[in-house]
């Protein structure tokens, strides 16, 4: 069986330790996604996950092992934030998404919906999509332990957007590299990135 690997800009994207902000070019990719809101504690959350994991793994197992022959790593769960402060409190939207090898189509996510089903898989498949994102030129860091401090983090990456004159977005996109569930909070490890853009004033 062939085994798919990431190639070294992936690598870079994915697997980076670097606790220092550097600049990345994330090129555009396919992916699972599902829109949300709410806290990551809240049901809306728990159903993303679940649905975008279910998937993931039938089209690894069942379509790409079985049909193309071809193994390799599910990828880890990532998510673009947007906190809404427009009424009382703080409202997470977010979307969560599964990034998936470039040899994946639509019709095989199908397909995979489809082998889901016929194993009576109960998961949101009416909220699941799958496209093509381009993120463009980030700033990227990584982020080891409480998720309560990822704004120190933060500040650092917004620090080298300001050194460099650029734009940046506010919140940011995360890809978390472990289960939270069973890892210590001092493990948490995660990839933190924002999206940069030239000033045009």
């Amino acid at each position: 069986m062939n085994q798919y690997e990431l190639d070294n800009n992936l690598k870079t994207i994915y697997r980076s330790s670097k606790k220092e902000p550097f600049f990345v070019e994330v090129p555009t990719m396919s992916y699972l996604t599902f829109d949300g809101k709410g806290h990551p504690c809240e049901e809306d959350f728990q159903s993303a996950s679940e649905a975008l994991f279910t998937l993931s793994y039938i089209v690894k197992f069942e379509i790409a092992r079985k049909k193309l022959n071809i193994d390799y790593k599910v990828n880890p769960m990532e998510i673009t934030w947007y906190l809404d402060k427009s009424n009382d409190g703080i409202t997470f939207i977010w979307t969560m998404m599964i990034m998936q090898p470039k040899f994946i189509m639509k019709e095989m996510i199908r397909n995979a919906i489809k082998i889901a089903k016929d194993k009576g898989k109960n998961i949101a498949y009416d909220r699941v999509d799958f496209k093509e994102i381009e993120f463009g030129n980030c700033i990227q860091c990584f982020h080891l332990g409480d998720y309560n401090k990822m704004n120190d983090t933060l500040e650092k990456m917004i620090a080298i957007a300001k050194e460099n004159n650029l734009c940046y977005d506010q919140y940011t996109h995360d890809i978390y590299l472990n289960d939270m569930r069973k890892t210590k909070i001092e493990n948490y490890k995660t990839i933190m990135r924002i999206k940069t853009y030239k000033d045009k004033s």
